[in-house]
């Protein structure tokens, strides 16, 4: 139900730490999004389940886990809005406020410590954080959170200051192709390769890009980086992401960061070969010298700057690609 393929080593050390009473009462598990932190964490709470209760009552605690029902473990994401009907952009504070509910409440299981899981700790915005904070002040005995963040720099420092940090890597090439072939069967070897470089080794975002045909896109951006000013190419393809729901668009934003991270290692080693996997980035010497190092840098710190606020602020999607493609 809940297996996990790479991080060995991490899983088998935090079920020892466990074990031995050993474990920290608040974790941050970060590292790049997509790599399977959430898979990483269900796996755990499974061990804990099996650990506390017999054969005979695994299954049905799993699944009330699963379902998000059990009563000593929350899970704690953004929501539908009922009025709009569209995912919210954050954590709202109201959830932080059930949470506190949830994790100063007698617990109906005694043989089960209350887990709480944060996913991810990137959505709570400045209120619920510092709602969130409380909580992790005062933590109660015989609880955990669990907090899994794509980009650790956005939590508050009273937050990571707060919590044991463990980094989960991107994964082997082997790793890489064994979970992607799980979900998606149609690829050939230089396909997988590819989704490997761009996505940088995360399956869960190379998934997302399949499905959400994020991919007919890349092509278009590599091509409009070649541009100078605003052009008619530039300005039909900020048309088309602006129609992307934001989750989709968020998704984008980050093929775009790796295609910058693909292009600035392309251009310090002429011999690209020995990077890169696939033939698609083998072969990126004529956008590379094009583009100037500074210019790199100044589109990844254009991206890392403004996303945030474009979100928390509802900004236009359009002018913003626009603006990336001219910097």
């Amino acid at each position: 139900m809940f297996d996990l393929i790479g991080f060995s080593d991490q899983i088998d050390k935090l079920i020892n730490n466990y074990k031995n009473n050993n474990l920290r009462s608040s974790i941050i598990f970060y590292g790049p999004k997509g790599i399977g932190k959430r898979q990483f964490i269900n796996k755990f709470i499974s061990e804990i389940i099996k650990m506390k209760f017999n054969k005979s009552s695994i299954s049905h605690h799993l699944n009330l886990y699963l379902n998000n029902s059990h009563p000593n473990i929350k899970l704690v994401e953004k929501e539908l809005d009922k009025k709009t009907k569209k995912i919210n952009n954050n954590i709202t504070i109201e959830q932080i406020r059930n949470l506190k509910k949830f994790n100063s409440s007698s617990s109906s299981l005694q043989d089960l410590d209350k887990i709480i899981i944060i996913d991810s700790a990137d959505d709570l915005n400045l209120n619920s954080a510092n709602s969130f904070l409380k909580t992790l002040e005062e933590p109660n005995n015989n609880s955990f959170i669990f907090l899994i963040s794509h980009q650790i720099s956005l939590l508050l420092p009273t937050i990571r200051s707060r919590c044991q940090k463990i980094k989960l890597q991107s994964h082997s090439y082997g790793d890489f192709k064994k979970i992607l072939t799980s979900s998606i069967k149609e690829l050939n070897e230089d396909e997988f390769k590819f989704f490997y470089d761009l996505t940088l080794g995360s399956p869960g975002t190379a998934i997302t890009l399949y499905n959400d045909n994020i991919f007919e896109y890349v092509n278009q951006t590599i091509k409009s980086l070649y541009n100078n000013g605003l052009t008619t190419d530039i300005i039909e393809l900020s048309k088309n992401l602006s129609k992307m729901e934001d989750d989709k668009f968020k998704n984008f934003l980050s093929v775009l960061k790796s295609l910058l991270i693909i292009i600035y290692k392309t251009k310090i080693n002429n011999n690209s070969h020995e990077i890169f996997r696939s033939h698609n980035f083998k072969n990126l010497q004529n956008v590379c010298s094009y583009l100037s190092y500074q210019n790199i840098i100044d589109r990844f710190n254009f991206l890392a700057m403004n996303e945030k606020d474009l979100f928390t602020y509802n900004l236009d999607k359009k002018i913003f690609v626009q603006k990336f493609m001219i910097t």
